[in-house]
């Protein structure tokens, strides 16, 4: 062994970079053992350490030796006892000198990160042997850091993004760091350029996309880099570029060619990387494959994307079969052979066959990360039911093609229905609702199917799925120490419970280092890891369906009749193949279909009021006088609820009528920009009533959110807190609220101007058990380019002195607000999702999974005289009247309606001189203002 390790030394000595190098390193390891393959050369080295004495330094010295040898020899074949590098970690460890044990680390977990790429467990394994060794290292260890940070990335590809991006923060500390200095300080600027590229891919933030394409092509100009890794860095500014161009094109932007750098032809890059290794030469012509395919697609060039596969085919070639890249290389194979066939079509002499190859290509894809739960599965599922519904399609009549469109309808419902665990999965809200985004559309498009099938349960099923996903994290989340506690009474799970409970609660969207920072100080987190491993183990309980299924119509019916609701209804605009229509779930829990062929997003009233009234700008909540008008045009916001009306109230309500005679009681899930509508002030044809005036309406993000608000018990309202013009610039919402508070809560607390801070609401909440909340202050919501990469704050409230309640510190972690009855936002745009319209994430529906019963909220910035009489009397009808918080607001809205309207005789005097002012015509005062709840 002495001698082994001196000639491999020199070999070392001579150059150890190249992968010409590491051949003649291994050759040196070959000879000297006298064994053909690099296989039967580990297998003898595994065997004489097995044989030999255990427990000593002299064995420690021996084992990590053999794993240097290992990484040579790891070059040049397959080594096919893995579990022996574990034992040899192990022995280093345990009896190794100091100055070994980083090394040999080192060596290892090169090698298990590599092949345990695609098996998150494994990878943790990897890293909790790197974790030990820097502990028992003296000094700096920044070799072993940079192997961490690479373990953490390929944990965040497998569904942790807080793994991802602690990974990123981590590489970046490491410039300049004798682990990544000259040559390799460049390939580290290049990796972590291409790691901020995928970020801001995956948050669809097309600034930072670019910033980080600059980085590296700074890097592509300045390095000497050659050979396999400038043509990999070639291949991800492709993958980029293609990236953002498809950004582009969803805002309805062209091709930018301006930026396009000039790239070999496929010739050429199979000429260069011939003379590589087998796992350099296939990641090179995969790669390229994969961006050249994506340029194709986007660029309509079937020729292109031909001689793309061409090249992904020779890559996949190369690849095993538990080789981590096979699935998501053979995934996009199968989409490229099923975008061409679906770009060809069937013409005169074709048959279906021309799709086979492609869904044969993507079932395999399927059903391999089926196997090791692949973070990409509700996204392959979905491609695949895409491409069996367009071969489907091609004769729909045929036996082949009925089985097609119904194995289309199965896959696309398991696809929609399976996307909440990557959710889940995730530490915070920033990152869960990144992993949500698109899931609305697919679901509305698997919905479409089942509604063509008359599948109308399965309908409500996919639709369920795509919504408030976010939300529904928050929801389980809160309540799975209860879950773990219910497992039983064992020892992992007691072990696992306990874990859980003194993890301390991630707060998303603020730097990662911070919390990373905790978890290196011996303070736990509630890290995507953790929530790996809970998942895991709730999987078979009946905690696990309730955690990743959706309610059925039945149990959707108790939670509408325990309410008083007629009936839960989806609103679905039209798409490609379906025209719009409204799924109704009534009481009973039966559901029907009402089709509304008029309900598309493309209708001009919409698009008008939408361009009119953009949701993106700030908010004020409730503006002074002199302050800048509603940004929302009346005239345009007129049109819409006449629209609104025409096209869905008025057919609903026909189709959908009260139970003996009574009015209606509906519950709206509008899905997509549809929550932009407010529906309960769409405009009859005929009587020229609004909807709210012949039915009480209400909203909630989702069934799911429904049946857990229909399980809260009622509070007698027993304690009220009133926040008025926080910041001394709302003059109005001052006296709004000392009138409330004088009129209705007497015994009431009020927070104004610099001591209504987030910490006062918040320690109130907690005290409460029966309380009202009204808050008249600013309201803000940011979106889009607003919000900066990986931000908190999607929505807050601004209180005293500027400081934030922001929606995120209300669903966040384990606290909840348990018998708060309701909470009043009369702020701008409190019910106006930040991320995204599916996930319908508001200030609104934050406090409505915090743990109140009833919350109302504005869906845009409204004005200040109407608001603060609508608001107060919203509080009339439900103190003097006894109603309940919806009916109140109904009552409240109608009689801002109503010509003949009078003061109520307790109304402050200033505020009764304004009633005379109201028009009825005025949309913007008072249709803003909705009600979720009870």
């Amino acid at each position: 062994m002495y001698v082994l390790h001196r000639d491999v030394g020199l070999a070392v000595q001579q150059g150890a970079s190249s992968p010409e190098d590491l051949v003649r390193i291994a050759s040196v390891i070959l000879d000297g053992l006298g064994c053909a393959t690099a296989d039967e050369a580990w297998n003898r080295l595994c065997a004489d350490f097995r044989a030999g004495a255990r427990g000593t330094p002299s064995s420690g010295w021996q084992a990590a030796i053999i794993l240097k040898m290992m990484h040579y020899l790891g070059f040049v074949g397959r080594l096919s006892d893995e579990y022996a590098r574990i034992e040899l970690c192990e022995e280093v460890l345990r009896h190794g000198q100091a100055a070994w044990q980083a090394t040999a680390v080192l060596f290892s977990a090169s090698r298990g990160m590599r092949l345990g790429m695609g098996n998150p467990a494994a990878l943790q394994v990897e890293l909790d042997i790197v974790e030990r060794a820097r502990g028992t290292a003296s000094g700096d260890t920044p070799e072993l850091d940079l192997v961490r940070a690479f373990l953490r990335f390929h944990l965040g590809l497998f569904g942790g993004a807080d793994d991802f991006d602690a990974a990123i923060e981590e590489l970046n500390a490491l410039r300049g760091t004798r682990a990544a200095r000259a040559e390799k300080d460049h390939l580290l600027d290049a990796v972590i350029a291409f790691l901020r590229m995928q970020q801001a891919s995956r948050r669809e933030d097309e600034g930072a996309l670019v910033a980080r394409m600059v980085e590296l092509d700074t890097v592509l100009d300045a390095s000497p880099l050659n050979g396999p890794v400038r043509l990999r860095m070639e291949a991800w500014r492709e993958l980029a570029w293609e990236t953002l161009q498809g950004l582009r094109a969803a805002r309805g932007e062209g091709r930018d060619t301006e930026g396009e750098r000039c790239v070999h032809s496929a010739d050429a890059v199979r000429d260069q990387a011939r003379a590589l290794p087998a796992y350099m030469r296939l990641s090179v012509l995969c790669e390229t494959g994969v961006a050249r395919l994506l340029r194709a697609v986007a660029t309509d060039d079937p020729a292109g994307a031909r001689e793309a596969l061409s090249l992904l085919g020779e890559g996949i070639e190369l690849l095993e079969l538990d080789d981590w890249r096979w699935t998501p290389y053979v995934y996009q194979f199968g989409w490229g052979h099923f975008w061409i066939a679906e770009r060809d079509g069937i013409g005169e002499g074709h048959q279906p066959g021309s799709f086979d190859l492609g869904i044969d290509w993507l079932t395999r894809a399927v059903r391999a990360s089926e196997q090791c739960e692949h973070p990409m599965w509700a996204d392959m599922s979905f491609t695949l039911a895409l491409a069996l519904w367009a071969r489907g399609e091609v004769f729909p009549h045929e036996p082949s093609g009925r089985a097609d469109l119904d194995a289309a309808r199965r896959t696309g419902l398991d696809a929609v229905t399976g996307a909440v665990r990557s959710v889940l999965l995730q530490s915070g809200t920033p990152h869960a609702a990144e992993n949500a985004q698109g899931v609305g559309q697919r679901a509305l498009t698997v919905a479409g199917w089942c509604l063509g099938a008359d599948a109308l349960t399965d309908a409500v099923r996919a639709l369920e799925a795509g919504r408030g996903l976010t939300l529904h994290a928050a929801t389980v989340w809160a309540s799975v120490e209860k879950m773990l506690d219910a497992l039983g009474e064992g020892e992992e799970e007691q072990k696992l419970a306990d874990e859980w409970r003194t993890a301390g609660d991630v707060l998303p969207g603020k730097p990662w280092s911070a919390a990373h920072a905790a978890a290196s100080a011996g303070q736990p987190v509630q890290s995507s890891r953790l929530r790996r491993r809970v998942l895991k183990a709730l999987e078979n309980s009946p905690h696990g369906e309730r955690m990743q299924d959706v309610p059925e119509p039945d149990r959707i019916g108790v939670a509408l009749r325990t309410m008083g609701r007629t009936a839960l209804v989806y609103l679905l605009p039209k798409t490609e193949r379906q025209p719009g229509a409204a799924l109704v779930i009534t009481s009973a829990g039966g559901v029907r279909a009402v089709r509304l062929p008029s309900l598309n997003l493309a209708a001009p009233e919409l698009v008008a009021y939408r361009r009119t009234g953009s949701p993106g700008r700030d908010a004020g909540g409730p503006p002074t006088e002199d302050s800048v008008p509603p940004p929302y045009d009346p005239g345009a916001l007129g049109l819409l609820c006449d629209w609104a009306g025409r096209a869905v109230m008025e057919p609903l309500l026909r189709e959908v009528p009260g139970p003996e005679g009574k009015e209606p009681s509906l519950v709206l899930v509008p899905m997509a920009e549809l929550s932009a509508v407010p529906w309960h002030a769409a405009r009859l044809p005929g009587s020229g009533r609004y909807a709210c005036q012949e039915a009480n309406i209400s909203y909630i993000p989702s069934a799911r959110l429904l049946c857990e608000v229909a399980e809260r018990p009622a509070t007698r309202m027993h304690q009220t807190l009133v926040v008025g013009d926080p910041e001394r610039n709302l003059p109005h919402a001052g006296e709004e609220a000392n009138a409330i508070l004088k009129t209705f809560y007497p015994g009431g607390d009020l927070l104004g101007p610099g001591i209504a801070t987030p910490a006062a609401v918040k320690d109130w909440l907690g005290r409460q058990r029966g309380g009202v909340l009204h808050l008249a202050c600013h309201g803000m919501v940011e979106q889009g380019e607003q919000v900066e990469q990986g931000q908190r704050h999607s929505s807050y409230l601004r209180l005293a002195d500027g400081r934030r309640l922001p929606a995120e510190e209300l669903t966040e972690g384990s606290a909840r607000y348990p018998g708060l009855e309701l909470v009043v936002l009369a702020a701008c745009r409190s019910n106006v999702s930040g991320r995204g319209w599916d996930e319908a994430y508001s200030m609104a529906t934050a406090f409505l999974v915090a743990g109140a019963r009833s919350v109302v909220g504005s869906l845009w910035p409204v004005p200040d005289d109407t608001t603060s009489l609508l608001m107060y009397m919203t509080h009339h009808y439900l103190n003097q009247e006894g109603q309940t918080p919806g009916t109140a607001l109904r009552s409240a809205q109608t009689w801002m309606l109503d010509p003949m309207r009078v003061a109520p005789p307790e109304m402050p005097t200033p505020m009764k001189e304004r009633v005379p002012q109201l028009r009825e015509s005025d949309l913007v005062g008072w249709a803003g203002f909705t009600h979720l709840g009870w």
